[in-house]
């Protein structure tokens, strides 16, 4: 018969071989760590799956010959393993990170191939070498981007030749803290694609965002059997299109969308307008400093009552300072007001224009500088 001592005794032989256990399991995060950092490196995945397979397999073996069941080694290596993994995937995530510390991101609507990641890339090339590209799923989302410090610029389509202003944008900068620091054109060449070259006449439906079937109004109206969707962005539209796999499908997007995702081009530059330019604002958190000598905007945003008549004293206190418009455009909101958005080439440092603000702030209901920044030189024709 035991005794309490002997049952002691064992318990401490137990107790030593936990510690040794974790002891060990210690050591297999440090060789997990290297193993990872390894897999990093080299571009491999970080899961084995075949590997997992023969080790578990092995180690069952073991373990029969040792009486050990089988589902009690399974049940604790799968626990052993999906630790490695998660410790792997931390590693990885952190590594990744850390190289896109000193990167500065940008975000825009849709994926890559929207007329917003053209102009992002364009953007940032002028001003980087280095940038990391973020998409989102809609305008107000690639604002909140740089408002919640995911990234640092904001691209936003403002006006277009065909079209006009982009009405949709003038109440996120009404209510966003970011400022304009710069703005960049693109040319636009709008196509309709298919997964499958067929006849117009065959097209039952067509995707696209609501500014591409505003700046071809003229050619979708010639088809008045089509069926028009709207969608967050023309890449978003083109991958329903190649999701559902339909030829009576089409799109409307930029010829990257044959070159990136391989659908056909029925037409192309098929805009009201052959020479339809796009023009697209970059925001930030921090307000650009501009010299005296370089050509600027000053973007300026406020809100009148929709019966008031002050917006002739507005442009005729602009006219006698001399200050050019570039731009005055206004958004009807649900409320008894307008928003008003004004481009004026004037720098913001300037008396001039800080005369006119002050006049401008008596008279209206709500002012908001919202930046002064480099002209852009292409020429919105």
């Amino acid at each position: 018969m035991l005794s309490k001592n002997d049952l002691l005794n064992f318990r401490n032989e137990i107790n030593n071989i936990d510690k040794e256990i974790v002891t060990l399991l210690a050591k297999r995060k440090k060789l997990v760590l290297n193993i990872a950092q390894s897999k990093i490196q080299n571009n491999q995945p970080i899961r084995d799956k075949d590997r997992e397979k023969n080790l578990l397999a092995e180690l069952i073996n073991i373990g029969k010959k040792e009486n050990l069941n089988p589902d009690y080694i399974i049940r604790l290596f799968q626990l052993i393993i999906e630790e490695s993994i998660i410790i792997q995937k931390t590693l990885l995530k952190k590594l990744q990170n850390n190289k896109n510390i000193n990167k500065t991101i940008f975000s825009f609507l849709g994926s890559k191939g929207s007329y917003s990641h053209i102009a992002a890339s364009k953007y940032a090339k002028k001003k980087l070498k280095i940038f990391v590209e973020k998409e989102c799923f809609n305008f107000k989302e690639v604002v909140q981007s740089v408002e919640n410090s995911k990234s640092h610029y904001a691209i936003l389509p403002i006006e277009n030749s065909c079209s006009g202003p982009i009405n949709e944008i003038f109440n996120i900068l009404k209510n966003t803290n970011l400022f304009i620091v710069g703005e960049i054109k693109i040319h636009i060449n709008h196509c309709l694609l298919a997964i499958k070259n067929v006849e117009l006449n065959a097209i039952k439906k067509i995707y696209s965002h609501s500014q591409p079937f505003k700046q071809c109004s003229k050619f979708v109206n010639q088809f008045p059997h089509w069926k028009i969707e709207y969608t967050n962005s023309t890449t978003d539209a083109i991958k329903k299109v190649i999701k559902n796999n339909k030829t009576t499908n089409a799109v409307l997007g930029s010829d990257i969308g044959n070159k990136l995702y391989g659908l056909k081009i029925l037409s192309e530059n098929i805009s009201n307008k052959k020479n339809n330019i796009t023009r697209f604002i970059c925001l930030s958190k921090i307000p650009v400093k501009i010299l005296l000598n370089i050509p600027v905007k000053t973007t300026i945003i406020f809100t009148l009552e929709k019966t008031s008549k002050k917006l002739d004293e507005i442009i005729s206190m602009l006219k006698q300072k001399k200050i050019i418009i570039k731009l005055l455009t206004f958004y009807n909101t649900k409320s008894q007001e307008k928003i008003f958005y004004l481009d004026i080439k004037e720098n913001l440092s300037s008396n001039i224009i800080q005369d006119v603000i002050t006049k401008i702030q008596k008279i209206t209901n709500f002012i908001k500088i919202l930046g002064c920044y480099p002209i852009e030189n292409k020429k919105l024709d």
